[in-house]
């Protein structure tokens, strides 16, 4: 998936940024794909999504919204 499909599904979603409709992709990736092309599709979203300045989380790889990761309370958790 291209970030511009991204930002699409996004915006019928009522999604405001690029971000998080790359995390709703990556979020709901399930549902959206078959099960054997997810990693294919993930891969594209995440390298076009990179090519267009979007960072990623280094812990989750979660995109970074305003350079923060949002899932940190959920994933970033200290053993």
């Amino acid at each position: 998936m291209k970030l511009k499909e991204a930002i699409e599904l996004g915006k019928a979603l009522g999604l405001k940024t690029p971000e998080e409709a790359v995390n709703n992709v990556l979020i709901h990736s399930l549902n959206l794909f078959k099960y054997e092309d997810i990693p294919k599709e993930l891969h594209e979203l995440v390298m076009d999504a990179k090519e267009h300045g979007i960072e990623f989380c280094p812990t989750c790889g979660a995109a970074m919204i305003d350079g923060e990761c949002y899932m940190k309370d959920l994933t970033h958790k200290e053993v």
